[in-house]
């Protein structure tokens, strides 16, 4: 198991947690994946990567500077995404999960990543 695999499969088992990716950025297709069964990864992927850009489009635009991360809160839960230009981290969070320590878990992920 690789770096990024191993970073994937750590978030994957944080209480709490559904599933997590390392996603290409620009494709908006899945690196490497661990999912609980039945999670859509690759629209999964292909919405996160899509938010994650135009938000920082948004924040850049409108004079905030760089974008560090988004979450939305769904009504099954929440999708937290980080990353950069390359290679984004997502993380598919029950709604009782401990949202906190799944972003700073995340980003640091990011970190490595960078």
């Amino acid at each position: 198991m690789n770096d990024v695999e191993q970073a994937t499969f750590d978030l994957s088992h944080i209480p709490g947690v559904r599933g997590a990716m390392v996603v290409d950025a620009q494709a908006g297709v899945p690196v490497t994946a661990e999912l609980a069964v039945g999670v859509p990864g690759p629209a999964i992927a292909a919405f996160a990567s899509a938010l994650f850009r135009r938000s920082a489009q948004a924040i850049r635009s409108a004079g905030y500077g760089a974008l560090g991360a988004v979450q939305l809160e769904a009504g099954d839960g929440d999708v937290v995404v980080t990353g950069n230009d390359l290679l984004l981290v997502v993380v598919l969070a029950e709604s009782d999960a401990q949202l906190g320590l799944i972003r700073v878990q995340a980003q640091h992920v990011a970190e490595e990543l960078a």
